[in-house]
């Protein structure tokens, strides 16, 4: 089969619904069942339609995939492929499309709480979500409030990934209260958010500037690139007030409280006074509260209790001792990996941080992947020094910092930014810092290409040249690899260097070069659709004679891709010569060679790729004709059935025959040289069809006959007989025979009949299940069901009873 897409570039928007249309040609013999299904859209809806799509031989249908992209979708080009399979032969065929995706910038914000009741400042959670599929570049600032009020905002900027959520820490500060009733003061806050540039990252790390919210009074105003987003985009600039309820340092109760205090103290201090006297004698003693011992530890490095202070009696708002830092607190490092083989962008790479443990062993801390442009970011790490390990299946394992566990240091042995104490090359996180530039370039293991080649209609095994060329290299550079087909056309080119973009070049004898672009990942063993041959042109070329001589005005006709075409010979120059120039090789051709006064000839020839038949000769005789044709069953041509034209005979007394193509064109036959003008039948014989007679004449100058035959599947009969109580058999009796479609009479038989008493035959049915029915006035009505088999006789005997 043959796919083609004019879809190669499809661009979509998240969330959206996107048709994709493939053409299938079944370019085999069968009628096949294909189905489709799309590779590399993980998370979408796919939908193709239709499921199931049966194809004749030569026949063209139309897939039509329905893809809906999930709302999150990341922006850029994502590589799909449609693979459709045969049901039939088992045979896959691929087409490649690339999936552009809109970006689709928006940003959430969720405020908690709304009102805090402090006595100086209170602390408010600022939930950003990037609820897009491009990154965020995410600005806050504040707006004027309460006079005395301050809002301070913990990062001021950041960059917020597609489909993550970060908190900003919000503190708002007011005067100080001695005394007095409560106060509500207000601050209010602004957040932008531009996508994202390459190269431009925005993180705790950034300096905030002039209404960025660091530190910021209730005189600050919103930066202009904050204002101009807020009037362009509103999905990306947003707006909230955060409340604090300021309590004075000493409310009314307190003051009263401490008042009565004061007099309970002053009687206590007289009592106390009084016992120290009169214990004077004793010795003085040291004692501590439980409480002002640290708490335990509660175990070795990473393994402190859950709320993350190590031990009992730990503060709740104390920071955790393993895992990672609250967004916005801990430290970021960042890099790209690139590949040793290309130094091309490398994504989906495992990176890993550790770090050294109280026992000296490497403890993993936090990891993620690279994206598809090759770049990584690990985020909330605690300030400390760590070593990177990149890892993936099919590449080399790769230690940016000090060797682990016998790794190997990578990134060519450079000693990371911020450099830990005695020369140890690891990379130094600081709280809210940034580390850009950890790149790291990987090896990927060696991988291999595969598939087979398809020579198309020819009759033997075509050697096909497969090299690979790496598209980084030279263009003079030799091959990666080179191979040649085997016997069933498959090839496997090992050794390559991955990862990679390859050529793979594809060279026969009597074939156009074909080339195409695959890309291997590392240690990846990629499997190529099959590549289909286009093979020269070829040629058919030769002299016609009659009786006297080379022969002019002799029409050569044959067929090519379902259309005539021929050429006359000359009468003048070169007497009687043809050829047949650019036929689409391999391939088999009917020839048919007809001349007024001279009857015709036909002949089948078939070209190997790119041959060309030369000194294919006919001769034309007089009172001579041909007949060509093709006999077809249910599914196609038939090959290999016997052909017999009656009403003619050979030299040895025989009827001419022979038997139908079974390459090429199947089915099809050709006879010559018969005696024109003439009345003949075509008689075809199959196994397992019933045989068919075709009658056709040839005019003493006319063209050459066409005759196509349809053959059926043979016919069975159905015998029976219809019976009495006791036995007896009734003659007479009315049995129909139906099979939904056609019916058909008879009557049983009476004595002395060519069938025994009571019985009856149809002859001649086809194939399928029938019902019979026996009726007869004054007997009640019987009916029995049969299944006709091809080529068998079926029985089926029916008893009548009288009616009451």
């Amino acid at each position: 089969m043959q796919l083609s897409t004019p879809q190669r570039e499809l661009a979509a928007d998240p969330g959206s619904l996107s048709r994709i249309l493939v053409k299938v040609v079944n370019t085999g013999t069968i009628i096949d069942g294909l189905s489709a299904r799309l590779i590399g859209a993980d998370g979408a809806e796919v939908h193709a339609e239709p499921a199931m799509l049966p194809l004749f031989p030569e026949a063209e249908g139309e897939f039509e995939l329905t893809v809906r992209l999930p709302e999150a979708q990341p922006a850029g080009r994502h590589p799909l492929t449609v693979e459709v399979v045969s049901h039939t032969t088992g045979a896959v065929q691929h087409a490649d499309v690339d999936l552009d995706v809109a970006a689709r910038p928006m940003l959430g914000v969720v405020r908690e709480p709304r009102l805090v009741r402090a006595r100086r400042s209170g602390r408010f959670v600022i939930a950003l979500t990037n609820h897009g599929n491009v990154p965020l570049d995410v600005v806050l600032s504040s707006t004027p409030g309460d006079a005395g009020t301050t809002l301070r905002l913990s990062p001021g900027s950041l960059r917020l990934e597609a489909g993550t959520t970060t908190s900003v820490m919000a503190v708002v500060r007011g005067p100080r209260m001695i005394t007095g009733a409560e106060i509500d003061r207000s601050a209010g806050i602004e957040i932008v958010g531009t996508p994202a540039g390459p190269g431009t990252p925005a993180g705790p790390g950034t300096p905030a500037g002039p209404g960025t919210g660091a530190d910021t009074g209730t005189e600050g105003t919103p930066a202009p690139a904050a204002e101009a987003a807020v009037e362009g985009d509103p999905a990306l600039a947003h707006s909230t007030t955060v409340q604090l309820r300021q309590r004075p340092l000493i409310s009314r109760g307190l003051l009263t409280f401490l008042i009565l205090a004061s007099v309970v103290a002053l009687w206590a201090a007289i009592f106390l006074f009084g016992l120290v006297n009169v214990f004077a004698g004793d010795p003085l003693t040291k004692t501590a509260p439980a409480s002002f011992f640290a708490a335990s530890a509660g175990g070795a490095d990473g393994a402190g209790g859950a709320g993350g202070a190590g031990g009992a009696g730990g503060p709740a708002e104390a920071l955790p001792k393993n895992g990672l830092l609250p967004p916005g607190v801990g430290g970021q490092i960042g890099g790209t990996v690139t590949a040793r083989s290309d130094n091309s962008a490398v994504g989906r790479i495992l990176v890993e941080a550790y770090r050294s443990g109280r026992d000296g062993r490497m403890v993993k801390v936090s990891s993620g992947a690279t994206q598809s442009d090759g770049s990584y970011t690990l985020a909330g790490l605690f300030p400390t020094s760590y070593r990177l390990k990149f890892s993936a299946k099919g590449y080399d394992t790769v230690w940016y910092g000090s060797p682990a566990a016998g790794g190997e240091v990578g990134g060519g042995g450079q000693s990371a930014p911020g450099a830990g104490r005695g020369g140890a090359k690891e990379i130094l996180a600081e709280a809210q810092g940034t580390v850009d530039g950890i790149d790291v370039v990987i090896g990927g293991q060696n991988g291999s290409i595969s598939g087979t080649v398809d020579p198309g209609d020819s009759l033997v095994p075509v050697a096909t040249t497969v090299s690979a060329r790496l598209l980084s290299s030279a263009a003079d550079a030799p091959p990666a690899a080179t191979t040649t087909t085997d016997a069933a056309g498959g090839y496997v080119l090992t050794g390559l260097q991955a990862p990679g973009a390859y050529e793979l070049s594809f060279v026969a004898e009597g074939y156009r070069p074909t080339t195409v672009t695959q890309k291997l990942a590392g240690g990846e063993n990629r499997i190529q659709p099959t590549v289909l041959l286009s093979a020269g042109g070829g040629q058919i070329s030769g002299v016609v004679r009659g009786g006297a001589g080379p022969l002019g005005g002799v029409t050569v006709t044959t067929t090519v891709d379902g259309e005539a075409v021929s050429v006359m010979t000359p009468t003048v120059g070169s007497v009687g010569t043809y050829a047949l120039q650019n036929l689409p090789t391999p391939g088999t051709y009917v020839l048919t060679f007809t001349a007024e006064g001279h009857g015709s000839r036909t002949e089948t020839v078939a070209l190997d790729p790119g041959q060309s038949r030369t000194g294919f000769d006919q001769k034309l005789t007089a009172g001579t004709g041909s007949v060509s044709g093709v006999v077809r069953g249910a599914s196609g041509g038939i090959g290999g059935v016997t052909v017999v034209v009656g009403g003619a005979v050979t030299t040895d007394g025989k009827s001419p025959s022979t038997t139908t193509l079974t390459t090429g064109k199947v089915g099809g036959f050709a006879f010559s040289d018969l005696p024109a003008p003439g009345d003949y039948t075509l008689t075809v014989t199959a196994p397992g069809y019933a045989p068919e007679t075709r009658p056709f004449s040839l005019a003493a100058d006319g063209p050459a006959a066409t005759v196509d035959l349809q053959l059926t599947t043979q016919l069975g009969d159905l015998r029976g007989k219809v019976t009495r109580p006791g036995g007896g058999l009734l003659d007479g009796v009315t049995v129909t025979v139906s099979s939904g479609t056609e019916t058909f009479k008879t009557t049983s038989s009476g004595r002395g009949g060519a069938l025994p008493n009571g019985g009856f035959l149809f002859a001649g049915l086809k194939p399928g299940w029938y019902s019979v029915t026996a009726t007869m006035p004054g007997w009640t009505q019987q009916t029995g069901l049969v299944r006709i088999r091809a080529g068998k006789d079926a029985v089926l005997d029916l008893a009548l009873e009288e009616s009451s």
